[in-house]
C-alpha cells in the first residue's frame, strides 16, 4: 500500500507496534487479572522518492473557448496531481 505523508528529511524513521495474537482473555467475575508483558516498538526507516511529471500545453489551446472547462492547463495540472 502506498501513501503520502510529510516529512522533513530525505530518509526518516518511524515506529511499528506488534500485534499479538488473539487468545482466551475472558475472566470469571471476582478474578484476579494477570498482568500481560508488553514488547517495545520496533523503529522502522524508510527514504522519500521524488517523484516528477511535466507536460506541455499550447497557448492556442488555452485560448480557445471548450465547453466544460476554462483553460486546457487547470484540466492537465489536476490530471498530473
Amino acid at each position: 500500500m502506498i501513501k503520502t505523508e510529510k516529512v522533513s528529511a530525505r530518509t526518516f524513521e518511524f515506529l511499528q507496534d506488534e500485534i499479538r495474537s488473539a487468545g482466551t482473555n475472558a475472566l470469571v467475575e471476582g478474578a484476579d487479572a494477570s498482568t500481560t508483558a508488553i514488547g517495545q516498538p520496533t523503529v522502522r526507516s524508510n527514504v522519500t522518492q521524488i517523484i516528477g511529471e511535466a507536460f506541455k500545453v499550447a497557448a492556442t489551446v488555452d485560448a480557445v473557448k471548450t465547453h466544460g472547462r476554462a483553460k486546457e492547463t487547470a484540466l492537465k495540472m489536476v490530471c498530473a496531481a
